[in-house]
């Protein structure tokens, strides 16, 4: 059994229409995490059959800090997590177990892609801030295939949280989730890209539905599957919906 953790909301603010900021402050010790793990919360909100709703969350801040932490959560219909965390006070407890994942950058150098589609943002703003990213040599392009500047974060938060000199970033429009162009636009967008650079290393997180063809097409390409990152939000059986 995942070991139960408490952490407490300091701060939030909105940051787009369904975006919500969470800074939270461990009740003891250190969350411990690298960049690109995500929490799991538990909203103590029982579901249809008993079970609690219990979501996962990428940790968008830089994990140079242990103390502290903060969330980024998109409001996802009557989803009952994404409404508990954008109702949760600042002051309350957050339950959550973790950290978890394997979202996690390499050891060496080397030149980068990082792609991430809808909410998958999350997990590249982790990954992009952590320590042992940021001090590695090499190039990095970031792409965000999204359907609207005010789907989630805006586009003015992305960038001033990723950009570095090293880190090219670019946000492409998307076909809604579900629209049968979208598998197409995403390979499009995949073949520009791979047509102007180099790619070592490749991080994908977001819809499982295009990240995971879009790993097949890079291996095929002579991207070695180990240097392939995947960290699917949705589309995904093996992992928990974010909602």
């Amino acid at each position: 059994m995942a070991e139960a953790r408490l952490a407490r909301v300091i701060a939030a603010e909105r940051i787009g229409p369904q975006a919500r900021l969470l800074r939270l402050a461990m009740t003891g010790g250190e969350l411990g995490f690298t960049g690109g793990q995500y929490i799991i919360v538990n909203t103590g909100i029982e579901l249809e059959g008993g079970k609690l709703a219990k979501r996962a969350y990428s940790i968008v801040s830089s994990d140079a800090e242990q103390t502290e932490f903060q969330l980024a959560v998109r409001r996802i219909g009557q989803g009952p997590g994404s409404n508990f965390m954008h109702r949760i006070a600042v002051g309350a407890e957050l339950p959550f177990s973790g950290p978890w994942g394997k979202f996690l950058p390499e050891t060496t150098s080397g030149s980068r892609l990082v792609f991430a589609t809808d909410t998958g943002i999350t997990a590249t703003l982790g990954l992009l801030r952590g320590r042992r990213f940021r001090e590695l040599a090499g190039d990095t392009t970031v792409v965000w295939f999204v359907e609207a500047d005010d789907y989630f974060i805006p586009a003015s938060f992305a960038r001033e949280w990723i950009q570095t000199e090293q880190v090219g970033f670019e946000i492409v429009a998307a076909p809604p989730v579900g629209d049968p162009e979208r598998l197409p636009c995403a390979r499009a967008l995949r073949d520009r890209v791979l047509a102007r650079r180099r790619t070592d290393w490749a991080y994908m997180a977001g819809d499982g539905a295009l990240i995971y063809p879009l790993r097949d097409h890079l291996a095929g390409a002579g991207v070695p599957l180990e240097r392939i990152r995947l960290e699917a939000f949705f589309n995904n059986p093996d992992r928990r919906v974010r909602s």
